[in-house]
């Protein structure tokens, strides 16, 4: 094999590795949020692991911002699931309508199984959206969708206003378009 098919191999193979890093998500054992000393993050939004010094470990949450309010993070580009907010307008580093944010976090507030981190989230929508009808399959409908349904269905269960977080968040990620996929 001649040196420039094996530098090509080792290449290919770095890439695959780098883009193989795996994916931890905020964990939340009580609420939505994680309040932090500049930013609050949301239940259930995915990051990347960079560095980890003793109890802390740093990682980096990529998303969506809107031109308009620089101190929100948001997983897609229709900017409906938050996934963190700053206290300040330039801890997201901001290239066009996509931003990075960098965390240190306790091993405490993140796991590596999205089940777990979107338990809660979860929990909620079948506990009241079932109350009438049997759980209609998530990602048949968008986010945009499920917020025309849910609202219309609102006046039915009588969720709260804690429900209504905890339940827009959960359709919103496991929509369509949103950032989850069930596991089957």
């Amino acid at each position: 094999m001649d040196m420039k098919k094996l530098l090509i191999q080792v290449l290919l193979l770095c890439a695959l590795f780098a883009s193989a890093q795996a994916v931890i998500y905020v964990y939340v054992e009580e609420g939505v949020k994680l309040p932090l000393d500049e930013v609050t993050l949301y239940g259930g939004s995915p990051m990347k692991k960079v560095s980890s010094d003793g109890d802390l470990s740093t990682f980096v949450l990529s998303g969506y911002v809107d031109k308009n309010d620089k101190s929100k993070l948001y997983a897609t580009p229709n900017l409906k699931l938050l996934l963190a907010t700053t206290k300040s307008d330039n801890l997201i580093k901001i290239s066009g309508d996509k931003g990075l944010l960098k965390v240190s976090l306790s091993e405490d507030n993140f796991t590596d199984d999205s089940e777990e981190a979107w338990e809660l989230t979860s929990e909620r929508f079948y506990e009241k959206c079932t109350q009438c009808h049997p759980a209609k399959v998530v990602e048949e409908h968008t986010m945009l969708e499920w917020e025309g349904l849910f609202g219309s269905m609102k006046e039915f269960a009588k969720p709260t206003n804690e429900d209504t977080q905890y339940i827009l968040r959960f359709l919103r990620a496991y929509a369509k378009d949103g950032i989850v996929k069930e596991v089957e």
